[in-house]
């Protein structure tokens, strides 16, 4: 995958879009049924949610827009949603360096998804595993920037596509494992500019 005198435009550039995996306990969910592309729906899921938070996190920062920023931090804090490295943890520094410390609330979950940050060059892509447990639900979606041009795909080990979104922004895969096994997530920007993404994970 991808001192106090740093530049602002490499907080920036740490502070990009949003890719999130996240593992939640739902019943009922179906074993490693595909996907659908369906448009995004109106009403977004937490997982969902969260992908869009950081996507807009990072476009309000670089706008200099302080009030969505801190709406979308607030929710960030509330779903307990933490970096696992440097150039998210950078970018949640910045963030909060420019929101006044009482508008942050209080953590919310103390497990919360964690999430690496990134860039993607135009026809780039970034390939990562994942070891997912078996009988698990997982639910993955992708925040991105832009919107479109950027296409999700998890696979399992022997390359079966279990899920694929296009576009993938705010668009979740859910599915349950059958069995303990790594599994690749695929993002892939199929547009013609830079993209910005978060890959987060719980």
């Amino acid at each position: 995958m991808s001192g106090s005198s740093a530049p602002r435009s490499a907080l920036r550039a740490a502070a990009l879009g949003a890719f999130v995996l996240v593992s939640a306990g739902c019943s009922g969910t179906p074993a490693e049924r595909p996907g659908q592309s369906a448009s995004a729906p109106a009403s977004l899921t937490s997982t969902e949610r969260l992908a869009d938070d950081l996507a807009e996190a990072s476009l309000a920062y670089d706008n200099g827009d302080l009030s969505e920023l801190t709406v979308r931090l607030r929710a960030i804090e509330l779903a307990g949603a933490q970096p696992s490295d440097e150039p998210g943890q950078a970018a949640l520094v910045a963030w909060r360096g420019v929101v006044p410390p009482g508008d942050i609330p209080l953590r919310g979950r103390v497990l919360g998804p964690a999430y690496l940050t990134g860039t993607l060059a135009a026809g780039a892509e970034i390939d990562t595993e994942q070891l997912l447990m078996g009988g698990q639900s997982v639910s993955i979606a992708a925040g991105t920037a832009p919107r479109k041009g950027l296409r999700l795909r998890v696979l399992r080990g022997d390359g079966k596509m279990v899920c694929e979104q296009t576009p993938a922004h705010a668009r979740e895969c859910r599915f349950v494992p059958s069995y303990t096994q790594r599994y690749r997530i695929v993002l892939q920007n199929t547009g013609t500019g830079e993209a910005r993404y978060h890959i987060v994970f719980d």
